[in-house]
């Protein structure tokens, strides 16, 4: 705090015998004119004529502190005091003395007496004040401010030091009324803004101290310190750009700054040029080199560049200079995790937790990861709640939890954790693709189509965005606007297989088998990775052709390619459907669901088979666990009510086409489906429904049509 050096002035002289007067006299004609030290002899020889001139003391003690020799100005107020115990000025001037000395217990005394014996004016109270905040008593000095005030209302920098005092003891909001205060009456007083910008970022409000540091800084361009702490308001403003500019001013001003280097790095981190991080952490170190933190970051710096290495190496130093930085503990359980040491991860993050002092709920996190990586869902979900009860704002609390709550099934559960999680975070494409994967395994196509959607909208720039999208919108049937959306990503030059077998598998689902084939032959040309899937691809489009050997040869080769195509085994089986190869059907669609337990579909369509082989109870369980899976997908309905016909359930089956027409008006195929399934029971309204299939696109309802409505 700002302390105030008193300039005493002498009283009246009075008259001493002749050569003592001739002395003294002269000693205040020179203390006048500010020449102590001419003064001070002139008073000593005052004092050697009289030993007991209580105001030869006075004054020398006055010339000796005004030319800070406060020790000196101490001994001779204790001199007055001895002669004359109730001198008030004396303890008053001793105070100040020994206060400009640092000796603050002894000053805060002297106010006191000096108080006790009759002084009561403004300054008395603001250099106690003075005092008492050198030596921390914070308390103490903002209520001496406020008695100063008390007393003279209109002087702004009782205010101003009043706000300090307050900010020192976390009253900032007090502190920002005294600096407004203050501010009205001293406009131009540079200091005031830099307090007052201290506490409005004490209390978040940063866009307010932002203000206040550039104001403080048209006012006084020199002060390095406003300029640092400016950029670290930008960094809470997430304006890394700004403040990696006033961190390296800052450098060129006081390149020696506590901590300058170190939070330059961090903020220049945060803007992803981690190489520069890095230099600067570097520079950091040299200064601190047993900073555990600076080791800490620079290591996050090197993970986020694929320094794994150095960034293990990092993080083993921070927690050597520092065995409880709960941080380093966590970032290196996220570098095992990365490397799949779940054991080692776990170990770091239960450090983490037990040594951290945040309420952030992060700790709990990584922890719920390595969990998480170890199969342990149970403890996994416990961490998570943990992070959320903690810190119920943090939104990968919210995503992990999302992510588990799929991965047990718990669907709703995870699409009300990502819904959380898009209110949190609503440009976070991740968000968006993790529910829609959930409204997918609950049936909701739409709903799930609609996250995708938004996925590719929030990151055009991600074919696997697009694959997904364009694979669910197949799935649905929607074949046009799948194949319109590949057509946006698809070029003459590209060589990404995946699209452009989902772009055939569009184009056969609009009758354009011809085009299908050329983007599956030339999946097979361009992209090794790609050639199972385009040979099922292609063998999809022969089945429906009716060319079935040669499907089966394709079918084959993609087996051969690639053992774990589970689209493969499935067209395979359907393949036998058509043979009426029923078990051979069955045992294919259990590979399908061995290779990927995620291709659900296909539990309805084992349902259909196991129906043919008259196993109701192996029937009953698939379609259980198929309504389960997609109470909402009209498919499985089409395929139980098919079932149920050949269990000769006729109004079972009648009742599921009812439901899936319910779900989808629009579906062709579950038009077709029942109205042969009414012919089949003579029932002539079946008519009315290939002719609806017909309208809707179908190419086997015209053949059915002419076979039974003629």
């Amino acid at each position: 705090m700002k302390k105030l050096l008193v300039i005493l002035s002498l009283i009246p002289y009075l008259a001493l015998a002749q050569t003592s007067d001739e002395h003294l006299k002269k000693a205040n004609a020179l203390s006048a004119q500010k020449n102590y030290t001419a003064a001070i002899p002139e008073f000593t020889k005052a004092i050697e004529l009289n030993g007991n001139n209580v105001k030869a003391y006075l004054y020398r003690g006055n010339a000796y502190s005004n030319s800070k020799q406060y020790g000196e100005a101490v001994e001779d107020y204790s001199k007055v005091v001895t002669i004359d115990p109730g001198n008030a000025d004396a303890f008053y001037y001793r105070a100040n003395a020994e206060a400009n000395a640092k000796d603050y217990k002894s000053a805060i005394n002297d106010f006191n007496k000096a108080i006790e014996l009759g002084i009561r004016s403004a300054d008395i109270y603001h250099y106690r004040a003075n005092a008492r905040a050198n030596s921390n008593d914070y308390n103490g000095a903002v209520a001496d401010f406020s008695t100063a005030i008390s007393i003279t209302p209109n002087n702004p920098e009782l205010y101003e030091y009043r706000g300090v005092a307050k900010a020192n003891i976390n009253d900032n909001r007090g502190a920002i009324a005294d600096y407004d205060v203050a501010i009205r009456q001293m406009p131009n007083n540079a200091d005031v803004y830099y307090y007052r910008a201290n506490s409005k970022g004490s209390i978040g409000d940063y866009s307010g101290a932002l203000a206040d540091y550039t104001t403080t800084l048209r006012l006084n361009p020199n002060n390095a310190e406003a300029v640092f702490y400016r950029g670290n308001t930008k960094t809470n403003l997430k304006d890394y750009k700004g403040a990696i500019e006033d961190y390296k001013k800052a450098v060129t001003m006081s390149p020696h700054l506590p901590n300058l280097y170190y939070y330059l790095a961090k903020a220049i981190s945060n803007s992803s040029d981690n190489k520069t991080a890095i230099e600067y952490f570097d520079k950091a170190i040299a200064q601190d080199p047993n900073n555990a933190e600076l080791y800490l970051y620079r290591g996050i710096s090197e993970s986020k560049s694929d320094s794994k290495d150095a960034a293990l190496a990092d993080y083993n130093k921070a927690i050597s200079l520092d065995a409880h930085l709960a941080g380093a503990y966590q970032n290196r359980a996220e570098l095992k995790i990365d490397q799949k040491d779940y054991e080692g991860a776990l170990d770091d993050a239960n450090n983490g937790v037990n040594y951290n002092k945040y309420t952030d709920g992060y700790a709990y996190i990584t922890r719920a990861k390595a969990k998480r990586g170890l199969q342990d869902t149970t403890g996994a979900m416990e961490d998570y709640n943990a992070a959320i009860k903690m810190n119920p704002k943090n939104f990968e609390g919210y995503f992990g939890r999302g992510e588990m709550k799929i991965l047990l099934a718990d669907y709703n559960g995870a699409i009300a954790d990502f819904n959380t999680a898009i209110e949190m975070q609503p440009a976070n494409g991740d968000a968006y693709l993790n529910r829609g994967i959930a409204k997918s395994r609950l049936g909701d196509r739409p709903g799930a189509i609609a996250d995708f959607k938004k996925q590719v909208e929030l990151d055009p720039k991600n074919q696997q965005a697009y694959i997904r999208l364009g694979k669910i919108l197949i799935d649905d049937r929607q074949y046009s606007e799948a194949l319109a959306l590949f057509n946006k990503v698809v070029t003459p030059y590209t060589k990404n297989g995946k699209i452009l077998v989902l772009r055939g598998t569009a184009m056969a689902g609009v009758g354009d088998t011809r085009g299908a084939m050329i983007d599956f032959d030339r999946a097979i040309a361009v992209d090794s990775n790609a050639i199972s899937q385009a040979y099922s691809g292609r063998a999809d489009v022969k089945i429906r052709l009716k060319q079935y050997d040669s499907a089966a040869v394709d079918i084959t080769r993609a087996i051969e390619k690639d053992q774990n195509n589970d689209e493969a085994y499935f067209y395979r089986a359907n393949l036998k459907m058509i043979q009426k190869n029923y078990e051979g059907a069955v045992y294919d669609y259990i590979s399908v669901l061995l290779i990927n337990p995620d291709n659900i579909k296909t539990y309805a369509y084992r349902g259909l088979a196991e129906a043919y082989m008259k196993d109701t109870s192996a029937m009953n369980g698939d379609f259980r666990q198929a309504m389960k899976l997609g109470p909402k997908d009209p498919n499985n309905y089409i395929l139980r009510g098919k079932a149920r016909m050949v269990l000769f359930n006729y109004d079972g089956g009648l009742k599921d086409f009812n439901t899936a027409i319910e779900l989808d008006s629009r579906n062709p195929y579950v038009w077709l489906s029942r109205g042969v399934a009414k012919l089949q029971e003579n029932d002539h309204s079946g008519c009315q429904d290939l002719t609806k299939a017909v309208e809707l696109g179908s190419k086997e309802a015209p053949d059915e049509l002419r076979k039974y409505c003629k």
